[in-house]
């Protein structure tokens, strides 16, 4: 992140010049989504060569810098390669991704992902953290499914409670294999998430969270709190280059149905 954009955040944070910088991140968003549109068409023929099919590496490479970024995850590589490799391991066949943004993460959790599998994405447009993605990338979005997969596109605020039925209501009750939340990354936020849609984890699910680091650029990025809140609770691991890096890194939890939750 720039220098600049952390400080702007920084003054937001602190309640300054609220209004102007939401008007400068609402048309930086413009421009970037006008600079995808006009990109659109390379990145469907890059789509549809599957050229990047053979390995991980090569899945990341390509959503790192198809189409001058324009599905780029924001995300560490090697950490999200990582945790790819480990998601092509467990072939989780019902899959939920809360906070999808430019698309990058869905993307590479249909490469791995088994191959029947049925992937949800909960996306809020315009949200804090990522901003959401313009409609005309849903058919995009869709397209990133492997033969014989469904991608499901929800559009609207995961802390809602209408959201969670609706998700249950178009997916069923039948519990996901892997649950991604990068959505929110205030501690009110993220804190929402999992207390809303944890539940919905298998009993040898996977609840999976980004940003886990302490922020060092963005005073608005607490989900390292929450963190630390859950994993004196939960079986967690932490996938993280560096932890010096000052951002980013993964966490995960397992067997989130088997934890003692203090009363």
């Amino acid at each position: 992140m720039s220098l600049i954009k952390a400080r702007l955040r920084q003054l937001r944070s602190d309640g300054h010049l609220v209004g102007p910088i939401n008007f400068l991140a609402s048309m930086n968003y413009r421009l970037r989504s006008a600079r995808d549109y006009l990109n659109r068409q390379k990145v469907r023929r890059d789509l549809s060569s599957r050229h990047f099919r053979d390995s991980v590496d090569k899945q990341v490479d390509f959503a790192m810098n198809a189409g001058k970024q324009f599905f780029r995850p924001m995300q560490n590589r090697w950490e999200i390669t990582e945790l790819m490799r480990r998601v092509s391991q467990w072939q989780p066949k019902r899959v939920l991704e809360i906070g999808t943004a430019r698309g990058g993460t869905l993307f590479l959790f249909c490469q791995n992902a088994a191959p029947d599998a049925s992937l949800v994405s909960i996306d809020l447009p315009h949200g804090i953290n990522g901003g959401g993605y313009p409609e005309w990338k849903s058919s995009i979005y869709k397209s990133f499914a492997q033969p014989g997969q469904t991608v499901t596109l929800l559009r609207g605020n995961s802390h809602d409670a209408a959201m969670k039925e609706e998700l249950v209501r178009r997916m069923g009750p039948e519990p996901f294999d892997l649950i991604m939340i990068d959505a929110d990354h205030r501690y009110e936020g993220v804190k929402r998430d999992f207390e809303l849609y944890a539940p919905l984890v298998a009993p040898d699910g996977v609840i999976v969270l980004h940003d886990v680091l302490p922020n060092h650029f963005d005073p608005e990025i607490r989900v390292d709190r929450f963190w630390n809140e859950i994993k004196a609770i939960y079986d967690t691991e932490e996938i993280v280059e560096d932890p010096e890096q000052g951002c980013m890194g993964i966490g995960l939890v397992r067997n989130y149905h088997r934890a003692s939750v203090p009363a």
